[in-house]
């Protein structure tokens, strides 16, 4: 007979975060003010309010300063993030998908151009669909026509080529998805997919667990989307252990402080 339970324990390969606490408006002040467009800072709740892939992709940046990182497509369809989008909110990942050389929606085609470059000098070709990952997003005060970002490549620069991208394939069922988090679609699935047919778009999980691919507009944001933060148990057990050192360590030194008064006051009534 042992102190624990002999069983089979699920272990969560990551922990997630809604943008709530301390160091959310930390967070909400590192986006340029481009990259902010559609969010916005509850003081009350401490809580970053809205969500757009130019956040995500973003704020994954800054976020990786600390151990943490925002989803890719394949963590939206991990149970831990699941379960904080059940019924309530939407998700941004931080990946973007091109299907075709110009957009219909015409906002896009700055950056989808630039893209189609980067991918170019990256593979030697270009083939649509794909999605990329391992980029930024910087302030371009000279596009007129855009969201007036510019998109940069970062040393993880990533590109997955997939016909699933297509859309010819919205609507399609699905309950587990690949490696990549692209859905290995089954009739009989539980969720289900939605793509638009051409252009540029972002990616997000949706409250009711579906994968949607079709919004446009990527600085479109509303009232129940969030960015989420993930960090592995792992590094969240680092970082939990390290805040009770800190607060063990400042209730300490606080001790020690009104301990001195108590006794400053003392001697003082002594002497008098």
């Amino acid at each position: 007979m042992t102190n624990t339970l002999n069983l089979a324990w699920q272990i969560s390969e990551v922990i997630p975060t809604l943008p709530t606490g301390e160091d959310a408006k930390m967070l909400y002040d590192s986006l340029p003010e481009q990259v902010r467009v559609g969010l916005r800072y509850d003081e009350g709740s401490q809580t970053i309010i809205g969500s757009t892939p130019f956040a995500s992709v973003n704020l994954d940046i800054e976020a990786q300063k600390y151990g943490a990182r925002t989803p890719n497509l394949r963590d939206l369809s991990r149970p831990e993030v699941m379960r904080i989008a059940k019924d309530k909110y939407y998700i941004d990942s931080r990946n973007l998908v091109a299907r075709s050389e110009e957009d219909s929606f015409s906002k896009n085609n700055s950056l989808l151009k630039t893209i189609c470059g980067l991918v170019e000098a990256k593979d030697g070709t270009v083939k649509f669909p794909f999605m990329i990952e391992g980029f930024n997003f910087v302030p371009n005060p000279e596009d007129k026509t855009g969201y007036g970002l510019s998109i940069v490549a970062g040393p993880d620069f990533n590109v997955i080529q997939d016909e699933r991208f297509e859309g010819k394939y919205s609507g399609k069922r699905f309950t587990e998805v690949d490696e990549s988090g692209i859905p290995l679609f089954d009739k009989n699935g539980t969720r289900r997919w939605s793509a638009k047919d051409n252009g540029l778009s972002k990616l997000y999980l949706d409250g009711d667990l579906n994968l949607r691919s079709l919004s446009s507009y990527l600085a479109n944001s509303g009232g129940s989307g969030r960015v989420v933060f993930l960090m592995g148990a792992k590094g969240a057990q680092n970082s939990l252990q390290k805040y009770i050192s800190e607060l063990k360590t400042a209730e300490q030194e606080a001790n020690t402080h009104n301990s001195r008064i108590v006794a400053e006051a003392i001697d003082r009534l002594k002497h008098n």
